[in-house]
């Protein structure tokens, strides 16, 4: 019955999405050159937060501690426009599992938390969103409609993001999340998750966009997987095409190797079998192979690509120490699709970064960063990392989403009510974790950025 009903209310949707043009985001977005634009021509510049909602619950973040509407009204008076929702595909393969039955969220918390435990996080959440009308019974897409219409009605973009296969903290080279065909990560469920999601996107005009997947990495567990760039281009170009036949209004944000850190043989359209990046498996014959080539604009979603990267400052091999020496490696691993001019410290060897020759990229595309964050707290305002983030973002209108909202998790890494002094909210999600910062660095950053015509 479930996936009778979807299958009804998107045939239902037909007529109200044909006006969609006309009404807020104005969608369906699409790619022009480096720039994203809605149905109207406009540029679009989207400045967001990122909402876990993929660990062992598979229940967004918080919802014991506030309101669902309370924290998405703060997020948009602090000037955010769009949320990343991580999910794990799990949460889809379970109701295939069930015949078409999603998972109640009572199921969920009591699974995850044990009875006891469960049981009263349950109580809390339920009271605390009276407004939406959630059960016992509710379940966790009914969750996700909810928050989807709450985002929408304060001009909120959803953004669903795969950030793993099985539920859990992410991410590791050991946590059979990491690479294609890894312990948890199984292909044709992934692409089957996709189009799920993507389908079910159609019934929320604020999803104009997911992702592929979150962070790819080595997988330790299984040495013969072969993590390179010709294994990396045939399962996203295969998972893109699940999305835009399921959905083919939605962007789709790509990310590359590292954690997400390099797409660099994207953006150069490199020979695949040659390309490098961080601890690669090589392909002892490459040269001998016919070369393989990643061409955007080959593709049938060729103006619904985005790209996707990250940057954090425990990278295993990004230089963060200099902001010149960040903004060169930024412009190589794929901010050059933007057609930036190369930073000023590219081949410069006062700054030791001389290997880096700060190749244009061989075609414009959009380039987001999906992923930066540190402890929230005072040190934001002396950060080079996070402040060299600000500058190259302003300078340039690059789209971004810091990590993370989320000031505690009903579970992480086996602990429950784990508190994260990353996070942008504090414990109970009750006010900004530190209030200073939330009023006098996100909102003027958030302002720097301009117009952003979401």
């Amino acid at each position: 019955m479930f996936f009778v009903s979807l299958v009804l209310s998107a045939v239902l949707l037909v007529g109200a999405q044909s006006d969609s043009k006309s009404r807020w985001p104005h969608s369906p977005w699409k790619t022009e050159g480096r720039l994203v634009k809605n149905s109207r021509g406009e540029d679009v510049t989207i400045l967001g937060v990122n909402w876990p909602g993929s660990g062992e619950t598979m229940i967004p973040e918080g919802l014991q501690y506030s309101s669902a509407s309370s924290i998405i009204s703060r997020l948009a008076s602090e000037g955010f426009n769009f949320v990343r929702h991580t999910y794990a595909i799990e949460m889809i393969d379970q109701i295939y599992e069930r015949n078409g039955v999603d998972v109640s969220i009572e199921e969920a918390f009591t699974t995850a938390l044990g009875a006891a435990n469960g049981g009263a996080i349950l109580g809390r959440v339920l009271e605390n969103n009276k407004d939406l009308g959630w059960t016992k019974n509710t379940t966790r897409f009914q969750v996700w409609d909810s928050l989807a219409q709450l985002e929408a009605e304060n001009g909120i973009l959803m953004h669903p993001d795969n950030h793993v296969s099985k539920a859990m903290w992410c991410c590791g080279h050991y946590d059979g999340n990491a690479w294609f065909g890894d312990k948890y990560f199984n292909i044709d469920q992934w692409h089957r998750g996709l189009a799920y999601m993507a389908t079910w996107a159609k019934n929320h005009a604020n999803i104009v966009s997911m992702s592929l997947r979150n962070e790819l990495r080595a997988s330790y567990n299984d040495t013969t997987l072969q993590y390179n760039w010709v294994t990396w281009a045939s399962n996203v170009t295969a998972a893109a095409d699940a999305i835009h036949s399921a959905n083919s209004d939605l962007l789709i944000t790509i990310s590359g190797l590292q954690y997400d850190q390099d797409l660099s043989a994207l953006t150069q359209e490199l020979n695949l079998n040659l390309a490098t990046s961080y601890k690669l498996d090589a392909i002892r014959d490459a040269k001998r192979r016919e070369p393989v080539y990643l061409k955007l604009d080959d593709q049938a979603w060729k103006d619904k690509a985005v790209l996707e990267l990250h940057m954090y400052s425990m990278s295993e091999n990004a230089d963060t120490g200099d902001c010149e020496a960040i903004k060169a490696q930024l412009y190589n691993y794929g901010y050059n699709a933007l057609g930036i001019d190369p930073p000023s410290a590219c081949g410069d060897s006062s700054k030791n970064i001389s290997q880096y020759d700060c190749v244009p990229a061989k075609r414009l595309t959009p380039v987001w960063m999906t992923e930066f964050g540190q402890a929230e707290d005072s040190s934001l305002y002396t950060n080079l990392l996070t402040n060299c983030l600000r500058e190259f973002t302003t300078e340039h209108k690059i789209s971004w989403a810091v990590w993370a909202i989320a000031g505690s998790y009903y579970i992480r890494s086996g602990v429950q009510d784990l508190d994260d002094t990353w996070a942008l909210f504090n414990h109970d999600w009750s006010n900004w974790r530190d209030p200073d910062t939330a009023e006098n660095f996100w909102k003027p950053w958030i302002q720097a950025m301009g117009e952003t015509g979401v």
